[in-house]
Order: C-alpha cells, then sequence, then structure tokens
C-alpha cells in the first residue's frame, strides 16, 4: 500500500488528541484530590473568626487581638504534636479547653495584652468552626473512650 499522507496526518493528530485527554484527565484527577485535603490557612481563620465572633468581644479585642490568639492557638497545637508531650497525656482538642487557654493568656500577658479567659475562648471556639467548615476535624471522642 503506497504512502499516503493525509491518513498519516489524520492518524498522528488522533494520536495526538488521545495523548492531551490523558494528560487533561490525570491533571483533573491530581486537582480533585488535592482539592479533597483540607488546607488550614491562617488568614481565612482569622476572617471566618471576625465575621463570626460575638461584636462584644471583637470590640474589646479588635481583629489584631483575634489574630494574636489564633497564632498562640498555633503554635499551643504545634506544641502538642511534638511526640515527646503527647506521652504525657497532653491531647489534641479543638476549640481549647483550659491548658490551651491558659498557655494562650500567659503567651499574650508577656507582650503585655491581657485579653479574658472568655475571649481566648470564644476566639478558640470560632477557629473550631472553622476547621469543622474546612473538614479538618475528624470524629468526636467521648471523654475516657480510646482513640
Amino acid at each position: 500500500m503506497p504512502f499516503n499522507p493525509v491518513l498519516a496526518l489524520g492518524a498522528a493528530l488522533v494520536l495526538l488528541a488521545l495523548a492531551a485527554l490523558w494528560v487533561a484527565f490525570r491533571f483533573e484527577r491530581g486537582t480533585k484530590r488535592a482539592d479533597l485535603q483540607p488546607v488550614y490557612v491562617i488568614n481565612d481563620a482569622i476572617d471566618y473568626v471576625v465575621e463570626h465572633l460575638d461584636p462584644e468581644v471583637l470590640d474589646r479585642i479588635r481583629r489584631a487581638g483575634v489574630q494574636r490568639i489564633i497564632e498562640w492557638s498555633v503554635h499551643y497545637l504545634q506544641g502538642l504534636a511534638v511526640p515527646a508531650r503527647r506521652r504525657r497525656g497532653l491531647r489534641v482538642v479543638a476549640g481549647g479547653e483550659g491548658s490551651a487557654i491558659e498557655y494562650i493568656r500567659g503567651k499574650l500577658a508577656t507582650s503585655g495584652y491581657d485579653y479574658s479567659p472568655s475571649d481566648i475562648a470564644a476566639v478558640l471556639a470560632g477557629e473550631a468552626a472553622y476547621l469543622a467548615g474546612i473538614g479538618a476535624l475528624g470524629e468526636q471522642v467521648e471523654e475516657g473512650k480510646a482513640v
């Protein structure tokens, strides 16, 4: 059979189209998988808390106070991620608990900021709501149950 340039060009275009479809499928699949992973963005967390915080609390601590509290909250949670500290029985609780609130309050006090435990708790509750909203929280575990 003699060489037909039109047929060869058509076959090349079909191969090129199949290659393009394969690349597009792989890219789309990778993007969807990445989209399913929760991503914590501190500025988004701050914006979320500011938008949902009780106006009276926001009047007292302002946006800068929300940012300070969330930054120290992240620092506290990062400290809990250290394996040596986990072995001592510390646990991570979204929304804060007494030890988190006292830690954050103490760190803020060293910089001259005196926020009430209830104001800090309100910000931490807002941060927990943000975490839930992005799908970053696991299932709630009852007190005393093994994880």
